[in-house]
């Protein structure tokens, strides 16, 4: 078994020696260049992509074709004449080439001169890219710079709807004698249009609901931008598999107006999911869903969820409705149930909620709420049961620069919610929460995080609040090297009972190595408490991180530096960190 295993390691290297030898490069100097000249001659440069198990015929082949790949790379930056001098040589197992370049005098833009025409010419978009044109006189050549300005009037004008536009003259004159060039650029942007009759081909829902996802006012102009908001508008709801949106401007009216036809497929009716799987949290787990995206014509659907787990099970479904712009609001009615058993209390807990949520346009989320809660419990301190009615609502935003590995960004989530004696509940009480994270990028390719958490409760009589309303600390989300809700205030008998209070903070530095491959190192600190009893906690630790088929993974191994009820903990977290 060792002799094969030995064969095996050996092949292995064998293997990956000669494909390193396979895929290996030569040597290329280019000499008398350097910054963007230097770039843009080896991107066009064809001899440099070739390896050394290339044939002698085709690397003779192109190193005489060199001397226009370097030209036509010097052009685009404004060199027109360059002189060039080289030398190719082959060795037993590769080659090497060598250039020295002189790029010589550059040609400088002296005169520039661009013009917009048409109903465009007044339109404050236009004169807007105009005064920030990047084409400036006394300046080199820079032909990327002079197609960035065509393509950008090209762009606006269909973005605003002038779909006639054209260029009546674009011109890149060069006086090579006297190193000077001139631009000449006229651009008759036609008439702006408009949208005229929008129709939607679909059988599978209300088309009074189908046209609240199309915002368009009366007389509104024609734009492209539009169309990918509507697009997008269609796109983020359950409801369709695909969109169809064709503007019809070959068949655009006597006064301006595109036909637009949207075609709508719907995604399956129903969907179910069952998993199993492992929480730090909660140990062993399973999971099961069912979703119905539409089980009437006006877009209502239901949904159903079921997890199982040693210290967490909840079972809950919700009946969601669509309300006057069903991509941004929706109201909800829920049933549920949470029998949940962390080392501290052992909580069963039914509710039946409402709910109204809905995203703004700047990128806040809102969600109303009121629940009526039935809550048996059992803690060190006490075992009872509550009914509670209780109002709240939560804002949420975040922000960043990218959806799977961000290196910039931000998230706050802040709510409130209460309850009183004289509406329906055993217990009076106000609860504030607020979460705060933070990224942001730090030296050496690196980023660090930030998380501070605080939650406050004013309540008439502590022992009646029930568990699920008492903070806890400890675990994963709060504070890692700790198990799930083992701190907290304690009683006479040092037996934790949860507080009315919590403070966390958290700061992380994270480090990856290659695309998908990272490590961490964290310090966590905090814990949940009350006026009478207030001690911080701290853990600290490194993790791994990986960025997998399906999202980030995140594992750390924590050691708490307090006293716990374990050494140490390791704990698995999915999803982006904001």
């Amino acid at each position: 078994m060792q002799r094969k295993s030995l064969l095996i390691l050996v092949l292995l290297f064998v293997m990956i020696h000669t494909g390193k030898a396979e895929d290996k490069l030569p040597e290329i100097k280019i000499i008398g260049l350097k910054g963007s000249q230097y770039t843009n001659v080896n991107a066009f440069l064809r001899l440099a992509k070739e390896p050394c198990s290339a044939p002698e015929w085709r690397i003779n082949t192109l190193f005489k074709q060199a001397d226009d790949d370097i030209r036509s790379a010097l052009k685009a930056l404004g060199y027109y004449q360059p002189v060039i001098t080289k030398t190719l040589a082959f060795t037993s197992d590769c080659w090497t080439a060598e250039f020295t370049i002189d790029r010589g005098l550059p040609v400088k833009l002296t005169s520039i001169e661009v013009r917009v025409t048409g109903s465009a010419e007044t339109d404050p978009a236009f004169q807007s890219l105009l005064e920030k044109n990047p084409l400036e006189t006394g300046k080199t050549v820079h032909h990327g710079r002079y197609e960035n300005l065509k393509s950008s009037l090209q762009s606006l004008a269909l973005e605003r709807g002038y779909l006639n536009n054209r260029f009546d003259k674009s011109r890149l004159l060069i006086d090579l004698e006297n190193h000077q060039a001139a631009v000449e650029i006229s651009f008759e942007s036609g008439p702006r249009f408009y949208f005229g009759d929008i129709k939607i081909e679909q059988d599978f829902l209300n088309p009074d609901l189908v046209a609240r996802f199309v915002n368009l006012e009366e007389d509104e102009f024609y734009s492209s931008k539009k169309l990918a908001q509507i697009h997008n508008s269609f796109s983020s709801n359950e409801y369709f598999s695909s969109i169809e949106i064709q503007p019809l401007i070959d068949q655009a009216t006597d006064d301006f107006r595109v036909p637009v036809v949207i075609q709508l497929h719907p995604r399956k009716k129903h969907t179910y999911e069952v998993g199993v799987g492992y929480d730090t949290n909660y140990g062993p787990l399973f999971s099961a869903g069912y979703v119905n995206r539409r089980i009437n014509f006006r877009g209502h659907s239901i949904s159903a969820a079921l997890d199982i787990s040693p210290v967490l099970s909840t079972v809950e479904g919700r009946y969601s409705i669509p309300l006057q712009n069903p991509t941004t609001d929706s109201f909800n009615l829920g049933l549920g149930y949470k029998h949940e058993e962390p080392d501290t209390f052992t909580s069963d807990l039914f509710k039946l909620s409402a709910q109204r949520l809905k995203f703004h346009q700047n990128r806040w989320k809102s969600i109303l709420s009121l629940d009526l809660i039935y809550e048996d419990y059992v803690s060190a301190d006490t075992e009872n049961s509550s009914f509670l009615l209780v109002p709240g609502g939560r804002v949420q935003y975040t922000e960043s620069n990218s959806e799977v590995r961000p290196t910039e960004g931000y998230h706050l989530n802040l709510g409130i919610s209460g309850a009183h004696e004289t509406l329906l509940s055993d217990v009076s009480f106000v609860q504030a929460s607020a979460l705060f994270k933070w990224l942001t990028a730090v030296p050496w390719e690196g980023r660090l995080i930030t998380r501070g958490e605080l939650g406050g409760t004013l309540v008439s009589d502590f022992g009646r609040l029930p568990a699920s309303f008492r903070y806890f600390a400890g675990g994963a989300q709060t504070i890692r090297g700790y198990e799930y809700k083992e701190l907290g205030p304690k009683n006479n008998n040092n037996e934790v009972i949860g507080g009315p209070m919590l403070g966390v903070l958290s700061v992380e530095y994270e480090k990856f190595i290659g695309d998908k491959w990272g490590v961490a190192a964290f310090i966590d600190s905090g814990n949940a408490f009350d006026t009478s009893d207030f001690s911080i906690n701290t853990g600290v630790g490194l993790g791994v991180r990986w960025i997998s088929p399906v999202g980030p993974v995140r594992i750390d191994f924590a050691l708490p530096l307090d006293e716990s009820g374990s050494s140490f903990q390791i704990h698995f977290a999915a999803g982006s960190v904001l």
